[in-house]
């Protein structure tokens, strides 16, 4: 079938919404259909590199991308916040513009919009009047008000963001439109269905927003060495934004009993590096605790494969796609049983802690550090619980699992049906971080 896919987001250099994008073209594709892809120029350097790095190979033949431009003036915006936002809603314009002679001419029997998997939002495309399939998108979450006190600058980070959403909502009729004319609204967290359907969206189902090419996955469960007296080597994985929780983490560990040997690697940057020090002397932790900044993709997965534990605890996240990379590689998770995490992480895979007031969720944390430290065998449990749930997201089966649901009528080939290798995938390059977007 003919499928138009809408990804603002598109470039198989990058990790986040970027990759995202390109993997939803790519795997649509794969599965035996004629994609055309809505995108901005901003990949085009790397998609074309990449498209001409695989010349003749079948997929590649069906996959078309179309780089749709805005006026200068936005581009120029764009360094601002605000400019964001006009960007982004001029490109969807832009893009339902060039949409509309493509579908004349083709007839679209399935429309896909897949990043950014923002609600608030929306796109123009559902106005083609073809089957449309909005999302993954999340947007329905928000930084839990009793721990504000571990977000800095709340009222600027927070406050705004949802007074900015509650605007499109309110004075976009476009945002209501999109979500009642989809045919499937895909949601990555269930905040995210509860407003969908209160906005007036008719068919509302949990998706998770992001997946792992099939080579990620090692062919059996990687098992850790045993401690043995050594620390339990805990990992923390994320930009270094505020609402990433990182000044929680560190309030917890400082909680965790003296007897129990942690030793806790940070990693990543951002504008909250500059606290760092202050955090850490606040917490005591200095002994036992390394920054290493930005690290190569490479250190990144062999971190996953050499840490115990995996503790990230964001304030606000539609889900951190470092769950599903932790679970693949099979590294047990501590976090906040919130937003993304409560549907995404399975008990069988993680420990999560309720929120509840400071004092309550850090020492929650805490306790619960000092319970994976004495049981060693739990550990071990929920790293293969998380190794087996996330052999069930790779792009492939991400992808035909939607396109099932989107058409029933419409099945997906099978991988043994298609045309080129059976799960085919275009290994991403790096694992830079995308345009930041608030969503």
């Amino acid at each position: 079938m003919n499928v138009l896919l809408s990804a603002y987001a598109c470039d198989p250099a990058h990790g986040g919404e970027d990759g995202n994008g390109f993997h939803w073209a790519w795997e649509t594709a794969a599965l035996g259909h004629d994609v055309w892809c809505l995108t901005t120029p901003w990949g085009r350097q790397h998609i074309e590199t990449e498209m001409e790095t695989l010349g003749n190979h079948p997929v590649a033949a069906r996959l078309r991308f179309v780089y749709v431009a805005v006026p200068a003036l936005l581009e120029w915006l764009y360094r601002w916040q605000f400019g964001v936002y006009l960007h982004y809603l001029g490109w969807q314009l832009l893009a339902w513009r060039v949409a509309r002679p493509l579908n004349r001419a083709l007839t679209f029997d399935l429309v896909h919009h897949a990043t950014f998997g923002s609600l608030q939002m929306s796109s123009w495309l559902w106005r083609l009047g073809r089957p449309f399939v909005f999302g993954p998108v999340g947007g329905g979450q928000r930084a839990p008000a009793q721990l504000r006190s571990y977000l800095p600058d709340w009222f600027r980070t927070e406050r705004m963001r949802d007074f900015i959403g509650w605007l499109l909502i309110t004075f976009d009729p476009n945002v209501r439109q999109c979500l009642r004319h989809a045919a499937l609204v895909p949601v990555a967290n269930h905040d995210t269905a509860k407003l969908a359907r209160r906005l007036g969206a008719r068919r509302v189902e949990l998706a998770m927003s992001t997946a792992l090419p099939p080579a990620f996955f090692p062919p059996q469960y990687p098992a850790r060495p045993p401690r043995a007296g050594r620390p339990l080597r805990i990992l923390w994985l994320a930009r270094l934004f505020p609402r990433k929780g990182l000044h929680l983490v560190l309030d917890a560990l400082g909680r965790v009993h003296p007897r129990v040997n942690f030793h806790l690697d940070i990693m990543g940057d951002g504008p909250m590096a500059a606290q760092l020090d202050g955090w850490l002397n606040a917490t005591g932790l200095q002994q036992r605790v390394t920054y290493h900044g930005n690290v190569p993709y490479a250190d990144v997965r062999a971190a996953y494969l050499n840490h115990d534990l995996f503790m990230l605890c964001s304030l606000r996240d539609t889900y951190a796609a470092q769950y599903l990379e932790s679970m693949a590689l099979g590294l047990p998770i501590l976090t906040l049983d919130h937003h993304g995490a409560t549907d995404f992480v399975p008990d069988a895979a993680g420990l999560k802690v309720p929120v509840g007031t400071p004092d309550a969720t850090a020492n929650a944390l805490a306790r619960a550090v000092e319970h994976l430290y004495d049981y060693p065998d739990v550990l071990v449990g929920l790293g293969k619980g998380g190794f087996a749930y996330a052999r069930q997201h790779s792009w492939p089966a991400l992808v035909a699992r939607l396109l099932r649901r989107a058409l029933p009528g419409l099945v997906a080939q099978p991988p043994a049906a298609r045309k080129g290798p059976a799960g085919a995938t275009v290994p991403l390059a790096t694992r830079t971080a995308t345009r930041q977007f608030i969503a």
